[in-house]
C-alpha cells in the first residue's frame, strides 16, 4: 500500500500508462546521492543536477507533499545506512522512505552502494535517467537543438540525416526478430511486431521523402551507411542475439536524446522490463555498460554526420569511397 497519497514525489516526469507498478526497493537497501548531485543547491534545498564545474543540467522538482519527507531522508542517504534504518532514524515509515528513495534512484539522484537485486522496471527508469547524465557530461549532441541541428541547418545535412535514418530503420529486422522471438510473453512479441509494421512504414515514408528531394533511386542504391552508423547497426544486430533486455534499453533508451519526450513506441521497450524479474548487480552492470556503449555509438554517429553532410558543398550521399 503506497504511503504517499497516491502521487509521486518527484515531478518533471512523463510518459505512458504504466504496465505495472515497480516493486519496492529492499528494505536492506544503502543509497547515496549521485555524484552530479551539486552540494550548493543542498544547501538551498534544490536538488541540482550538474558537473563539478560549468553548468547545472537540471532541477529535479519534488512534490510538494512529499518534500518535507524527502528532505529528511537525504541527509541521510550517505550509502552505509539501510532504507530500514533511516525509516527508524527519519521517525518515517518505511513505505514512505522506501517510495521516496524509489523515485529519487529512478531520477538517478540516488545510486546504489551495495550490490543488492533491483526490480527491472525500477531499473529502466534508472537507465534512462543516467543516460541524460551521460550526455550531459559528454556534451550536447551536435543533433541536439543546443548543437549544430538548428532552424537555420543545410539542406544537405538534412538530407544526410533522413538518409542515414533510412539506413538504420531499413536493418531494423535483420536484428529485431531474434528480439521478437525471445520475448517472454506474447504480449511482448505482439507489441515488438507492431513496432516492425510501424518500422516499415516508416522505410517507405523516408524513402518517398529522399525521391521527392531530389535523390534519385540509382543514389539510394549507391548510398552506404556512414561507419559510426554501421558499427552502431552491428551492435544492435549484437544484441538482438545475444541479450535481448539490453537491446530493450538501448532502443528506449540509448537511441533517444535527453530532451526528447515520450511517446507511445515506447511502450514495446518497458515492456521487456516489466516482464523480467528482479535483475542482479551483475545483470545491472551488464545491462548498463551495454547501454552507454550505444550512446557512446550514437554520439559518435550524430559528429560523423555533421562532419560529412554538414558542409554546403560535398557528395550528395556517402558511398564509401
Amino acid at each position: 500500500m503506497r504511503d504517499d497519497g497516491g502521487r509521486s514525489p518527484v515531478g518533471g516526469r512523463t510518459g505512458g500508462p504504466r504496465i505495472r507498478e515497480p516493486e519496492p526497493l529492499l528494505p536492506i537497501m544503502k543509497l547515496a546521492l549521485a555524484n552530479w548531485v551539486r552540494p550548493e543547491g543542498l544547501a538551498r534545498r534544490e536538488l541540482v543536477l550538474g558537473s563539478t564545474e560549468g553548468e547545472s543540467w537540471e532541477v529535479v522538482e519534488l512534490d510538494a507533499a512529499s518534500a518535507d519527507a524527502a528532505w529528511r531522508v537525504l541527509p541521510l542517504m550517505d550509502g552505509r545506512r539501510t532504507l530500514m534504518g533511516i525509516a527508524t532514524e527519519a521517525r518515517l515509515s518505511l513505505t514512505r522512505v522506501s517510495w521516496v528513495a524509489r523515485e529519487l534512484y529512478q531520477r538517478a539522484v540516488l545510486v546504489q552502494t551495495g550490490g543488492l537485486r533491483v526490480d527491472a522496471l525500477t531499473y529502466y527508469e534508472h537507465l534512462r535517467s543516467l543516460a541524460s547524465v551521460a550526455r550531459r557530461r559528454w556534451g550536447a549532441s551536435p543533433m541536439s537543438p543546443h548543437g549544430s541541428w538548428t532552424e537555420e541547418t543545410s539542406r544537405r545535412l538534412t538530407l544526410g540525416y533522413l538518409l542515414e535514418s533510412h539506413h538504420l530503420v531499413a536493418a531494423i529486422s535483420s536484428h529485431r526478430e531474434a528480439v521478437v522471438a525471445a520475448q517472454a510473453t506474447e504480449r511482448g512479441k505482439a507489441l515488438l511486431r507492431e513496432g516492425l509494421s510501424r518500422e516499415a512504414s516508416r522505410l517507405i515514408g523516408l524513402k518517398r521523402l529522399l525521391l521527392a528531394a531530389g535523390l534519385t533511386e540509382e543514389e539510394l542504391e549507391q548510398a552506404t551507411p556512414l561507419s559510426s552508423m554501421l558499427a552502431l547497426i552491428e551492435h544492435l544486430r549484437w544484441l538482438g542475439t545475444e541479450d535481448a533486455l539490453s537491446y530493450a534499453a538501448c532502443m528506449g533508451v540509448g537511441m533517444r536524446e535527453p530532451d526528447e519526450g515520450d511517446d507511445g513506441d515506447l511502450r514495446e521497450w518497458v515492456e521487456p522490463f516489466a516482464d523480467s524479474g528482479p535483475l542482479s548487480a551483475t545483470e545491472q552492470a551488464r545491462i548498463r555498460q551495454r547501454l552507454i556503449t550505444c550512446c557512446r555509438l550514437t554520439m559518435a554517429h550524430h559528429r560523423e554526420l555533421i562532419s560529412f553532410y554538414g558542409p554546403e558543398s560535398g557528395p550528395r550521399v556517402f558511398t564509401g569511397e
